[in-house]
């Protein structure tokens, strides 16, 4: 029986791959521009979260919080797209009183996977949130990244 992979063929296929563009997550953020703060996750502290949707979306939020003693009048929403698909995007705002109110609902319908989406932000109201959620929904096995950006 004749082997199916020759050594030669074996280097060739995994040099081959090495040489293909490999995805870069965002483990170190670009600087955040003037004036501006990347805000934290709340149960890892992490600014930069990479998930990828279950069947049910049930792990479509993720909460990121705004730290206090500074008064942010913007902020910007981020997402990298890890597959060439449809997400859906909402950002909740959360307040000290117990209410919430949404800053943003958008569908993007095809994604291009790895550019970067921002998407601006004020909050609807005068108050200041203490938290601000993302849920991003779409079909299942698509990843993505996300982080927020608090700007005064």
């Amino acid at each position: 029986m004749k082997p199916l992979l020759t050594t030669t063929t074996v280097l060739y296929l995994a040099t081959a791959a090495m040489m293909l563009p490999q995805p870069t997550y965002a483990q170190t953020l670009p600087a955040a521009p003037k004036g501006c703060v990347y805000l934290r996750e709340v149960s890892t502290g992490r600014t930069a979260i990479r998930k990828v949707i279950q069947t049910n979306n049930s792990n479509a939020n993720t909460d990121f919080v705004v730290p206090t003693g500074t008064s942010f009048s913007s902020y910007i929403g981020k997402l990298i797209p890890e597959n060439n698909a449809r997400y859906g995007v909402e950002v909740n705002l959360k307040y000290n009183d117990n209410t919430t109110s949404r800053a943003v609902e958008r569908t993007i319908q095809q994604a291009r996977r790895f550019y970067l989406y921002n998407q601006p932000f004020r909050t609807p109201t005068a108050k200041q949130p203490f938290q601000i959620n993302t849920r991003i929904t779409g079909d299942r096995n698509n990843a993505y990244q996300v982080f927020v950006l608090a700007c005064q």
